[in-house]
């Protein structure tokens, strides 16, 4: 089997396209998640494995709170924080 340059280019196109969504879901993903679970998933040192723990938090959050605040043992989240915070 032999690859053309135009299929590695439809690929490319295609992965860039998946890449932009992924991206775009992590915008919205730290819009709704407490701030509490971002700045934990943040304390992780590459962007992959923050973005992992973001996507993480958001299904257990999307299961339920309850779920997410389990998985946070002792330290509460506050649910009324939400988002990344400004900092002026």
């Amino acid at each position: 089997m032999s690859i053309t340059r135009k299929e590695v280019e439809a690929f490319l196109e295609g992965y860039k396209k998946y890449l932009l969504s992924q991206l775009e879901e992590i915008e919205n993903i730290l819009q709704i998640l407490p701030t509490d679970a971002i700045e934990r998933a943040f304390l992780c040192k590459h962007p992959a494995e923050i973005a992992e723990k973001l996507n993480y938090y958001y299904g257990l959050y999307r299961i339920s709170p309850h779920v997410l605040e389990k998985v946070f043992g002792k330290n509460k989240i506050n649910f009324s924080k939400r988002g990344v915070p400004d900092n002026h």
